[in-house]
């Protein structure tokens, strides 16, 4: 649905959609509609902007412009001729009252802090449920109306100057964007749904200097967090300090925090600074909070009130701006029924509690993870890259990693060491590693893959074809006779194909002695193979495919009562191409040209 020039009069909400992937745009196009929206959709992001300037400039004369304009606008980072930062930015400036929410495919801490700083209402990674887009549009139509109405009481003549500046030659922060699909200064890596909740959080709490209680097993990484925190902050220019709570002596952690006065005690023969007052101005973080005595924590309570403390025999008190960032893998909630942790310190440091993630709830990461790992090492140890058997990629993503990132990591050192060659096969990683799967998994592991392509630890992608063993491939089957052609074979099963199934559909199960290789489903797919190519056909899987695609889809749907995200589950699709293999396969429709 599109509204040339907007000029459409209608009382739908309008949202304008900025992507340059067709498919994505149809998608959302549909949704949005089906949603309740006027949507109009732009291939880039100079378009939109240019119709955007003439619908602002065409309805100054107007009491109210806001018919002429989007409520919402959703569009991607990476585009080109103008990205979606510097067309955010553009929008924040002469068009502030139209909230912006940055879609990317290339999702990490910079790009969630850049589209919060550009302005943008919300931030959404790709891949993303069509349901949580949905959500994130009609918040951002609420705020859009809150600004509407705000807007009507401001001077009709403010937006001609705004536009104007705004026409000046942009300055392109993003010009050296690429630069960060490579780079990551923050050393965070992560592309999974649970990692990009986090980057949100980074994003949001950049220009935020509340104090932030960040909660996770040990090794997930708590301290790149907060230092990601303090990087992307006002504060950045100013000390970051970390300290560990469980490695200092209990009778030593108050001087250490608080520092000490000449003749304090046994030994203290000068005045020292405690980290408060190295940490003034900037951010002071507390790791592993939980192991900090009670005596301790009264005073801390003191600093985060007033912001004022007293040096271990001072009498005069030192007052310090520091932003508090706390960490811990123990359940604080549980310490506080014990006694051992006191409760309105909890509350002072519960501001913003940030959770992070397992590596055994980021599995998907793990590939990611050892590329980052191996290339270090790699670089450090002057040694050639080496190179894992997606066999062996297969048993480090299924164990469960007690000791999260920081495991992970020592174990990559090991295969750098301890592997012999330059291929990491799964008998060359380490033995409890091997151990655990074997528990998992009866199959026993092999010693060596030969015949196995192997992967650049910086250029693994999982392994998603199939191939067919040599004993059951078509050419070593002979022609049945008397047989119908091959199209006319086709022709059958295609008739065969059922029409697509209802949510009270009953799918058939095959019984116990048909499953596993007795469910002969592939011996036909072989026999029309077969007398296709004997027929001189060409591209017979652009034939067969869309069908086997349609067959699956329809089943999978059916087995989920038609509910698309669990379908996508099942058949390792994302929504996006679930919903789109819909409209193609089932329903028939044609792609809409751009």
């Amino acid at each position: 649905m599109t509204y040339p020039n907007n000029k459409t009069p209608t009382t739908e909400p309008i949202v304008w959609v900025i992507d340059d992937d067709q498919a994505l745009r149809m998608i959302l196009e549909d949704t949005l509609t089906d949603s309740g929206f006027q949507v109009q959709t732009f291939g880039n992001a100079k378009s939109a902007w240019r119709l955007l300037q003439d619908s602002g400039q065409d309805s100054q004369p107007k009491s109210d412009n806001s018919a002429s304009l989007p409520s919402i606008i959703v569009t991607d980072i990476r585009m080109p001729m103008m990205n979606g930062l510097d067309f955010s930015s553009k929008i924040k400036q002469a068009f502030a009252q139209i909230p912006v929410i940055i879609m990317t495919a290339h999702a990490d801490v910079q790009s969630a802090v850049d589209s919060y700083q550009s302005g943008a209402f919300d931030y959404l990674p790709k891949p993303f449920e069509l349901d949580d887009a949905i959500a994130m549009v009609k918040k951002a139509c609420l705020q859009s109306q809150s600004n509407q109405t705000q807007k009507r009481s401001k001077s009709e003549n403010h937006n001609d100057s705004l536009i104007r500046d705004a026409q000046q030659p942009p300055t392109e922060p993003v010009a050296a964007e690429p630069e960060k699909t490579t780079t990551n200064p923050s050393g965070i890596i992560g592309q999974s749904i649970a990692m990009q909740k986090v980057f949100r959080a980074i994003g949001r709490l950049s220009h935020m200097p509340m104090t932030v209680l960040i909660t996770g097993e040990s090794g997930t990484g708590k301290e790149l967090i907060a230092s990601a925190l303090h990087e992307h902050s006002p504060r950045k220019s100013k000390p970051f300090i970390a300290l560990n709570m469980a490695a200092i002596p209990h009778d030593l952690i108050e001087a250490e925090l608080f520092g000490h006065e000449k003749g304090a005690f046994t030994g203290a023969t000068t005045t020292r600074q405690g980290r408060f007052e190295q940490a003034h101005g900037g951010t002071l973080f507390l790791d592993e909070i939980g192991d900090m005595p009670l005596p301790t924590q009264t005073r801390l309570l003191r600093v985060l009130a007033n912001g004022e403390f007293y040096r271990v025999g001072g009498l005069k008190p030192i007052k310090v701006d520091v932003r508090i960032i706390a960490a811990t893998h123990q359940n604080l909630e549980t310490l506080v029924q014990q006694g051992k942790f006191r409760e309105d310190l909890f509350y002072r440091l519960n501001v913003i509690r940030l959770a992070l993630p397992s590596l055994r709830e980021r599995r998907e990461d793990i590939p990611l993870l050892i590329d980052f790992f191996m290339q270090n090492i790699t670089k450090s140890m002057d040694t050639p890259t080496k190179t894992i058997t997606p066999s062996a990629m297969h048993i480090l993503q299924s164990y469960h990693w007690q000791g999260n990132v920081r495991q992970l990591e020592n174990t990559c050192r090991w295969l750098s060491v301890m592997t012999t060659g330059q291929t990491i096969q799964p008998s060359d990683l380490p033995p409890e590693i091997l151990q655990a799967f074997e528990s998992q998994d009866s199959t026993p592991i092999t010693t060596r893959e030969p015949n196995t392509q192997t992967h650049k630890t910086h250029n693994y992608q999982p392994d998603t074809q199939f191939e067919t063993p040599a004993s059951e491939h078509p050419s070593s089957l002979s022609a049945p006779s008397n047989t119908p052609s091959a199209s006319a074979n086709l022709s059958a099963h295609s008739s065969a194909l059922p029409t697509p199934l209802s949510a009270t559909t009953v799918v058939p199960t095959l019984p116990a002695s048909q499953t596993g290789a007795t469910a002969d489903w592939i011996t036909p797919l072989q026999v029309w193979a077969q007398q296709a190519l004997a027929e001189g056909q060409y591209d017979i899987l652009q034939t067969a495919y869309p069908m086997f695609e349609k067959c699956l889809l329809e089943v999978a749907l059916a087995h989920t009562a038609q509910h698309k995200g669990q379908a996508a589950d099942l058949l390792g699709w994302g929504r996006n191409t679930v919903t789109r293999k819909y409209q193609q396969l089932i329903e028939g429709r044609l792609v809409k040209p751009s």
